[in-house]
């Protein structure tokens, strides 16, 4: 499967003029589970399983956002 057809979504993060740190974007990813029922444990910096499926963790500028920083997930 080619990688542009892979799952991902964004992680609500509040901060989007700052840059998120690796514990800021945990954090916010701890919350986003939390709130919506999902298991979750972190596999290291930029890696997560939610669900059973694991998830590359991207840090940086959101498209079309203006300069706000902000956290996505994508599947592996």
């Amino acid at each position: 499967m080619f990688k542009m057809f892979k799952n991902s979504f964004g992680v609500p993060y509040e901060n989007g003029g700052i840059y998120p740190t690796v514990a800021k974007a945990q954090q916010a990813i701890s919350k986003y589970c939390e709130e919506n029922g999902y298991s979750y444990s972190f596999n290291g910096d930029d890696e997560v399983i939610i669900n059973e499926k694991t998830y590359e963790i991207y840090r940086g500028y959101e498209n079309g956002s203006r300069g706000s920083y902000g956290i996505k997930c994508r599947e592996r």
